[in-house]
C-alpha cells in the first residue's frame, strides 16, 4: 500500500512541472527598454529587459515615464507606452498545422500594434480587447489608448 503511494506521489511530482511548462510556451522577446518596465508573470513582478523571453500570460506594464518594444514569434510589433498595461492572453502560431490566433488584452495606457504573419495568414484570427470593446485585427498597424 505504502509503496503503490509512492509511486502515485512520484508521478504526481514529477508529471504536474511538465505539464505546467507546456501551457505557458515562448511567444516572444522584449526589444527595448526605457525607463520604468516590467513583467507580472505567475503572481512575481520581474524588472524588463531586453532578451527577456515572454511568455502566454504575461502581463506587460510601465510606469510612468517608462516605454517597451516586444516583438512577438510571428513579427508582430508592440510598442508601449508610458502607464501601460497589457497581456497576450492567447497566442497560437504553427503555420505547419494551419493553426492561428492571438488575444490580447490593453488594460490601459497607450500601445502601437503592427500585424504579424497571423492577422496576414488568418485575417480575423487576431483580437484586441479593451474596457469598451473588442477589436477585430485583419492586418493592420493601429494606435490604441485607453483611459481609465
Amino acid at each position: 500500500m505504502i509503496r503503490i503511494l509512492l509511486v502515485i506521489l512520484y508521478v504526481l511530482l514529477t508529471v504536474a512541472p511538465v505539464g505546467a511548462a507546456q501551457e505557458q510556451h515562448q511567444i516572444g522577446l522584449i526589444k527595448t527598454v526605457s525607463g520604468e518596465a516590467y513583467v507580472l508573470r505567475g503572481g512575481t513582478r520581474l524588472a524588463a529587459h531586453p532578451g527577456m523571453q515572454l511568455v502566454t500570460g504575461d502581463r506587460l506594464a510601465t510606469g510612468s515615464a517608462g516605454s517597451m518594444g516586444v516583438v512577438l514569434v510571428d513579427d508582430t510589433v508592440l510598442s508601449l507606452g508610458p502607464a501601460t498595461e497589457t497581456s497576450v492572453e492567447q497566442f497560437v502560431y504553427e503555420p505547419t498545422e494551419k493553426k492561428f490566433g492571438m488575444v490580447m488584452k490593453v488594460a490601459r495606457g497607450l500601445i502601437a500594434y503592427l500585424s504579424g504573419k497571423i492577422s496576414k495568414l488568418a485575417p480575423g484570427s487576431v483580437r484586441i480587447d479593451t474596457p469598451v470593446a473588442p477589436l477585430g485585427v485583419r492586418g493592420t498597424y493601429l494606435l490604441i489608448r485607453v483611459t481609465p
